[in-house]
């Protein structure tokens, strides 16, 4: 009882990340001079050969004047031979800075019983086998990080001199590590 293999972890699935999926940032959109009126071009994503492997149309119009008419339209072939062809509208939603002009986000296109997300993010994402880009939140996706085990923090909890030493530390690292080592261990104390 007990032994390598007796646990059933393995037959848990773990949750798709966004390092898994494809996604369109704010960010780059903004770094290539999409948000200029109206503007119409692409994403190419490539293998380690230079193959183009993915592609993406990207049209996005914007107006100051009249902010509610912003949007990505987005156009891509999903499916094993690209014989599902996609077509719809990102609405993008405006913030104003401080220092004048303003901040484009995405607005979650997601319906869920009739009623949209919207939910402003800066990047939208597409898992493996989803038809849409969304927002993280309503594909539930996380991030690697979040999934992989930090048997530093054992090590910390293990060694409680060593514990003692890092919590003491001057090193905003060292003793964040530490001091999740001794909030996840509080229960085994």
């Amino acid at each position: 009882m007990g032994g390598y293999g007796s646990s059933r972890w393995r037959w848990h699935s773990k949750k798709d990340t966004v390092e898994d999926c494809k996604s369109i940032k704010i960010s780059w959109l903004k770094q290539h001079d999409y948000f200029c009126g109206w503007k119409y071009g692409g994403i190419e994503g490539r293998n380690f050969f230079g193959q183009v492997y993915s592609s993406i149309d990207i049209s996005v119009s914007t107006d100051e004047e009249n902010p509610n008419e912003n949007f990505v339209k987005l156009f891509y072939s999903k499916g094993p031979n690209g014989e599902i062809q996609l077509d719809y509208k990102v609405q993008l939603s405006t913030t104003p800075c401080n220092l004048g002009g303003v901040r484009y986000w995405f607005k979650c296109p997601l319906m869920i019983n009739g009623l949209p997300c919207e939910r402003k993010v800066a990047k939208i994402y597409l898992p493996p086998g989803s038809r849409y880009f969304e927002c993280r939140h309503c594909h539930d996706l996380t991030y690697t990080s979040c999934q992989e085990h930090d048997s530093r923090v054992d090590a910390l909890f293990r060694n409680p001199e060593m514990l003692l030493a890092k919590m003491k530390a001057k090193d905003p690292k060292v003793h964040g590590l530490a001091l999740k080592a001794y909030v996840q261990n509080l229960g085994r104390l």
